[in-house]
């Protein structure tokens, strides 16, 4: 159910890099570019494209997070010790890698496919974009990943033994991720109570 959300909603953000104009659409990269104008023929062949090839591109990842988990356990096995963190980090990390470049691959194809069309305005100021991501992320969303962070911060309480470099920097994240969240909560409070005076 996860897995299918995060697909659907990855689904959502890619097809709103298309706006309505007129009787066609603007393309703008990750929403920001400057816009193109594109056919609803195009609109949908590249959204099609895009449903077909990030499922994919997830499933890859999710079998190559297999792959390698099985490869650590095997070559542990052999070598009858335990492997190292940087090591278990680099494979992790390889993997995440991988998988970000195929990610960047398939969503940037309309903008390769559009490179030498020319643009009809200019690219979104920081403002705009910091207004857009705003209203479009609901209360709901910021509170269940606050609640998450402060979960996993609550959950060093129950550490009995002294606390490693390691754990100092966990700690010292999820406070900070936490701040964060609690910051953009405000801040779409604020612009809620803008739109509703203006």
């Amino acid at each position: 159910m996860f897995k299918l959300g995060l697909i659907d909603r990855t689904r959502r953000m890619f097809a709103e890099q298309f706006e309505a104009d007129g009787d066609g659409f603007l393309y703008r990269k990750y929403g920001k570019g400057a816009p193109i104008r594109v056919t609803p023929r195009e609109r949908d062949d590249f959204v099609s494209a895009f449903e077909r090839d990030y499922p994919r591109a997830y499933l890859a990842m999710i079998a190559g997070a297999v792959v390698t988990l099985l490869g650590l356990v095997t070559i542990a096995v052999v070598i009858e010790r335990d492997l190292s963190k940087p090591v278990i980090y680099a494979a992790v990390g390889s993997v995440s890698a991988l998988f970000l470049i195929a990610h960047l691959r398939v969503w940037s194809a309309p903008a390769r496919a559009l490179e030498r069309r020319p643009a009809v305005g200019q690219e979104r100021s920081r403002a705009e974009m910091r207004d857009i991501m705003t209203a479009g992320t609901s209360y709901r969303y910021y509170v269940m990943m606050l609640m998450l962070f402060l979960l996993l911060l609550f959950s060093f309480s129950f550490r009995t033994e002294a606390f490693s470099g390691e754990d100092m920097f966990l700690i010292a994240f999820y406070v900070f991720a936490s701040a964060m969240i609690a910051s953009l909560i405000f801040r779409k409070w604020r612009f809620d109570r803008r739109n509703r005076t203006s």
